[in-house]
């Protein structure tokens, strides 16, 4: 919903930035750019050069004709409709990358493994390949927390990623995140090429997917159809996230300030379990919650966190408190409606 109040706060905060000022006069590609990430950063650029007027040259690529209609009706941009596995349908210099594209959620890990593995790893190539070719001077992808594998405890970029089950099929999105990353970083050392990735931690906010079948979308879904919010795990277990418009600005610190071929994670400061992210949540509809297994409240606090250390050193920092950020997105969607 283009014209929400707290989309186009966000829009704005991020279009203010200062960071715009090194895209001036450049080519910008967002892939992925009808995902929730892709999109902030791509009406966000459109944003910048109104205000700014930095004559940022906006290419976006996305496959949901249906998204890219009630998405970027009236921005400024060239919108390449087309699989990103497949060569761009363009020959001309781009010199700034960011590659939001990729399949997330555990329905389309249980669904389409298969297709998780190829758009991360074949695309991320295709995307590559042409960045050498077309005088990249950044390139940044989008990565997520879960490279690390099972672990517990506070993980720096520099933490090992532990073994996984390979023959378990919803290992796809992590071992295709970590291929990847690490093409990222083998492009940046054999062809010198400006390159790194951000690691997010979980991802929220407007325009997120509700039916990705991400336990916080769930809750977003029981809340907006006045159900009980419902837990259906362990509520000791930590989840941090990270509010959409820090993530996007998150990813322009990366684009114009990372070191070639290394990672940065990306995490709000908040360690919340998933039971206190769910208390919260239900309190916009006084729904009340539902716990499966209401005595894990109890037990010792599990999971892992991102140390966030490298990523406030190019100037980071995030803005919007968990409390804050899950009210704005039920405010968004509360207006939209539960099918946005």
């Amino acid at each position: 919903m283009r014209n929400s109040q707290i989309l186009n706060e966000d829009i704005e905060l991020l279009a203010r930035l200062s960071l715009w000022e090194k895209l001036s006069g450049k080519t910008l590609l967002i892939t992925g750019a009808t995902g929730m990430l892709g999109a902030y950063l791509a009406l966000a650029a459109n944003e910048a050069n109104r205000i700014g007027g930095y004559g940022i040259k906006l290419l976006l690529s996305g496959r949901n004709e249906v998204k890219v209609k009630s998405l970027f009706g009236g921005v400024e941009c060239q919108f390449l409709l087309q699989d990103i596995r497949e060569p761009l349908t363009i020959d001309e210099p781009i010199h700034y990358f960011l590659h939001t594209a990729g399949p997330v959620g555990p329905t389309v890990f249980e669904n389409n493994p298969a297709e998780v593995i190829s758009v991360n790893v074949e695309g991320t190539l295709s995307i590559l390949r042409y960045a050498i070719q077309h005088d990249c001077q950044s390139f940044v992808f989008a990565s997520t927390h879960e490279v690390y594998g099972q672990v517990e405890g506070e993980q720096t970029e520099s933490s090992p990623c532990r073994v996984i089950e390979l023959t378990n099929p919803r290992a796809c999105y992590v071992l295709a995140k970590q291929t990847a990353e690490n093409t990222v970083a083998c492009f940046a050392k054999q062809y010198g090429l400006r390159s790194a990735s951000a690691r997010f931690s979980r991802l929220y906010g407007p325009l997120m997917n509700l039916r990705s079948g991400l336990f916080v979308s769930d809750f977003f879904c029981d809340v907006l159809e006045n159900r009980s919010v419902r837990v259906l795990g362990g509520l000791n277990l930590l989840r941090p996230l990270c509010y959409i418009m820090d993530a996007a600005e998150a990813m322009l610190h990366t684009l114009v300030a990372a070191n070639a071929g290394e990672a940065y994670n990306v995490q709000g400061d908040e360690l919340p379990t998933i039971g206190e992210i769910a208390g919260i949540v239900s309190s916009f509809g006084d729904c009340g919650t539902e716990f499966c297994h209401p005595e894990t409240e109890d037990y010792a606090k599990t999971g892992h966190w991102l140390n966030t250390d490298k990523i406030k050193s190019l100037g980071w920092q995030p803005r919007v408190t968990l409390s804050d950020g899950l009210r704005r997105t039920f405010s968004y969607f509360n207006e939209a409606g539960v099918n946005t």
